[in-house]
């Protein structure tokens, strides 16, 4: 029986069925061997001049310093931006207290 291979999601589910229930052990035999053929070529593929690659991921390079040092230096930038954070805060904080203590000696000595 010839067959262009590979078979259509149809045709394979036809001769698995055949290759379960066929009645005599040879119609069995030929069925399995179409499901065995199947799947040589599907794990075959294209022929190897018509290849294409596979398209891959982009990943990112593995950084130059080593994971251990880029998570002390990313650890290290963090600080560093929470304490600027921090203190631009605590002036402003400081400022408006600052202020707010001028303003009500100032409303006092109306």
């Amino acid at each position: 029986m010839s067959r262009i291979l590979p078979l259509t999601p149809r045709d394979l589910n036809a001769a698995r069925h055949r290759a379960e229930h066929a009645p005599t052990p040879e119609i069995r035999a030929a069925a399995s061997r179409l499901l065995t053929e199947h799947e040589l070529a599907v794990a075959m593929g294209r022929p190897l001049h018509r290849a294409r690659p596979r398209p891959a991921f982009r990943t990112s390079r593995p950084s130059p310093l080593g994971p251990n040092l880029t998570g002390f230096v990313v650890g290290a930038l963090a600080l560093l931006g929470f304490l600027f954070v921090a203190t631009v805060l605590w002036a402003h904080v400081s400022d408006v207290a600052e202020t707010m203590r001028q303003q009500a000696s100032a409303m006092r000595g109306m």
